[in-house]
């Protein structure tokens, strides 16, 4: 009998590539059966193990293995069998003949086993192997279709059962069949794809969680408990809570309880703490979303949510009624339905993963917009006469002046403190007036989402390990150039997660604090009382700081206090705004420092901009051709097969043809020839030179690693980053 720690090995080791996101590549296929089969004979202690796999109207012989202790000492027979295997790695049977070729045809395992009956073909079989067959089992590779079959022989003699399989052996083997029939068909088909329903049921055995495939598995339903943890915070973090245990601890269905960060975001938002756990499929946690919240469901009924605020609004504030704004119309949210329009605009937002929200007054009618993936997109238009009501409610929000109108003004909305769902969110926002009125647009920083770890952040491997060695010097200066929303403050946040232990001093100036970090002392810049970078700077400096982070290097004075900083001793961190990282000097450079301080002071510059990614589901391989092919092989000495966007998408990216996004980077580390020529005040192109010799990889080089590596598109990468000048 297999031992129970080497069958829950074999479980794990094949569950987890089962369940894993990336595509497998055709060419693990044999890495894989390699694997599966040698894990198979260990746990079964088989003598002989064979993969078949169906191709077109053949069956090819993928894997042969036979244990050492078929031929022992013997020099001779070990030969014959290896030769008999490699030979057989060459054959290819008839759809239909033989044991495997039943097995493939109706799907149904065959076990024999000569105490019970000997089959006449048992007699055939030991001919052919070679020796003597006691057991066989033959199970098949059952996806959506029978896609091969694995067959044991004989179990060894040492495991104490006359050298036969017992049922225990049959259901193992049938449960390893399942999982490495799905795992592949995803390698063999980029279509395929494993169900919600099977995949819930694969991690339930890798999680040893219970199972729940239907709502009438769930029994009574605290549906009180549902309204009050609400639908925004159990759609952003996938925890469904179902019935309290004790007054605090819940019962909750996940369609991956491995997901521990949005386990602690669900605890965090909503003080509950999960007691139990049950896996369900994605597609049932969304139905009962949709049950127990008819009105306010993502996806169409969203729209009729947002569409009933829209049409109350486009009532009271059409041309016919004069749509004057009222002193109670901003008070609370049942007075008014230009109060619900400014919440629901934000939540609507917050659950489809938008960054940025736009309220633009044009010429004849209001525009919303979301930035979502890096783009805006329209989500409505709203009668002129909204503009004024709309922007005065976000103003009282975040406690701006409502009379002011001709100049920009900055504030902050804490959310919670006007809406009565579980939405811990801050918005940075910002006023400025334009020629058909004041726009707003609104930065969404959600508290309660995560920093993610640095290799989750698209580095290459060769940069993220420079990176790592860069963030563990004792003292100098990092700075992270890109524009807006270009994934700067993530990574720093992610550096400082990495080098963040209790024996190390950490002090960040922000402006605003975008993710609080445990451990860190984190200080929140105000212009309007004179709080600003330099003067926390100046601060920091006598509270015995290891490492500083600043949030942004905005003038001479900050510039030159950092620079001291890096130079006396302490590791300091901070963005700038420049196109690239040579330029980042020049930038330095143009704010009154000292080149010989910029060379001495500086570690590295990291340059990175945000690319969308292809869809997974739908993408679309091809062969670059013309200008396309002469890129790739300029920038990285490579082409080959790359994928491009389906235009008519898929679910899985709502019809976009991209989800997500991924982060390219130009990490510039100074070297003894970089220091030689900052000191020269040498031109930017001169320091690129320099960069690209001592290994630096610029950042049109790195999109095209990405492009190569499937991750987005080469139209993507061009329209952020255009190609290199300098060769």
């Amino acid at each position: 009998m297999a031992t129970p720690a080497l069958v829950n090995t074999l479980r794990r080791s094949l569950l987890i590539k089962v369940i894993s996101k990336p595509q497998p590549s055709r060419e693990d296929v044999a890495h894989v059966i390699e694997l599966t089969a040698s894990k198979v004979v260990e746990a079964l202690q088989a003598q002989s193990m064979t993969l078949y796999l169906v191709e077109g109207n053949e069956i090819a012989f993928k894997q042969v293995y036979y244990s050492p202790t078929l031929w022992g000492t013997d020099k001779a027979a070990e030969a014959r069998f290896k030769a008999t295997s490699e030979k057989l790695l060459q054959v290819k049977l008839p759809l239909g003949k033989g044991v495997v070729g039943k097995v493939i045809a109706d799907g149904n395992p065959v076990f024999f086993r000569n105490s019970e009956s000997q089959a006449p073909f048992m007699n055939s079989m030991s001919a052919t192997t070679g020796f003597d067959v006691r057991s066989m089992l033959t199970v098949p590779l059952k996806t959506t279709s029978i896609i091969g079959a694995i067959q044991v022989l004989n179990k060894e003699m040492s495991a104490g059962t006359r050298g036969e399989f017992t049922q225990n052996d049959l259901t193992l083997l049938k449960e390893v069949a399942e999982y490495s029939a799905s795992l592949i068909q995803r390698m063999l088909d980029a279509k395929y794809q494993l169900s919600a329903e099977d995949t819930a049921k694969f991690i339930a055995r890798l999680t040893d969680h219970p199972l729940v495939a239907t709502p009438e598995q769930l029994g009574e339903v605290d549906e009180k408990l549902i309204e009050i943890v609400g639908d925004a915070v159990i759609r952003r973090e996938g925890v469904f809570p179902y019935r309290r245990v004790e007054r605090d601890r819940v019962a909750v269905l996940m369609s991956n309880p491995l997901d521990f960060s949005k386990r602690d975001a669900f605890q965090q938002i909503t003080e509950l703490v999960i007691d139990e756990i049950s896996v369900a499929p994605a597609t049932l946690i969304e139905t009962l979303v949709k049950k127990y919240f008819k009105t306010e469901a993502k996806g169409p009924e969203s729209e009729v949510d947002l569409g009933s605020v829209t049409e109350a609004i486009s009532t009271a504030y059409s041309a016919d009624s004069g749509g004057e704004l009222k002193a109670a119309d901003l008070e609370s949210e049942e007075s008014a339905p230009v109060i619900q329009l400014a919440n629901r605009i934000i939540e609507d937002a917050y659950i489809s993963g938008a960054s940025d929200i736009h309220i633009e007054p044009m010429e004849k009618d209001l525009l919303v917009r979301y930035r979502i993936d890096g783009l805006c997109q329209e989500k409505l238009r709203l009668p002129k006469q909204v503009t004024g009501a709309l922007i005065s409610r976000l103003k009282i929000m975040c406690n701006l002046d409502i009379s002011e109108r001709r100049l920009p003004q900055d504030g902050r909305i804490i959310f919670k403190k006007y809406t009565k769902k579980n939405i811990d969110i801050d918005l940075r926002v910002a006023t400025g007036p334009m020629n058909h009125g004041e726009k707003v647009v609104m930065r969404i920083l959600d508290k309660q989402k995560s920093t993610l770890p640095l290799p989750a952040l698209g580095f290459s491997e060769e940069n993220l390990a420079k990176y790592r060695e860069c963030i563990r010097q004792p003292y100098g200066m990092i700075l992270h150039c890109g524009p807006t929303g270009s994934g700067k403050s993530m990574t720093l946040y992610s550096a400082l997660g990495e080098v963040n232990t209790p024996d190390v001093n950490i002090q960040t100036a922000e402006d605003p604090i975008e993710y609080t970090l445990a451990g860190i002392n984190q200080m929140q810049m105000s212009r309007a009382i004179g709080l600003t970078f330099a003067r926390a700077l100046r601060c920091y400096l006598r509270m015995d700081p290891d490492i500083i982070l600043v949030g942004e290097i905005r003038d001479e004075e900050t510039a030159q206090i950092a620079v001291e900083a890096a130079l006396t001793g302490h590791l300091l961190v901070s963005t700038l705004h420049t196109n690239d990282a040579p330029s980042t000097v020049a930038r330095i450079g143009e704010m009154g420092v000292e080149p010989f301080n910029i060379s001495a002071s500086l570690v590295c510059v990291c340059a990175q901009r945000l690319l969308r990614r292809v869809c997974k589901n739908c993408k679309q391989p091809y062969e670059p051709v013309g200008r396309e092919k002469a890129l790739l092989e300029k920038a990285i000495g490579w082409s080959g097969t790359i994928y491009k966007a389906n235009p008519a998408g898929c679910p899985t990216c709502g019809g976009l043809g991209y989800k997500g996004r991924v982060g390219i980077h130009e990490l510039m580390t100074n070297s003894e020839a970089l220091t030689a020529a900052i000191n020269k005040e040498a031109e930017v192109a001169e320091l690129k030179r320099i960069a690209m010799k001592d290994g630096m990889k610029t950042l049109h080089q790195d999109s095209m690693l990405k492009v190569k590596m499937g991750l987005t598109t080469i139209e993507d990468a061009l329209s952020n980053v255009p190609p290199d000048l300098i060769l």
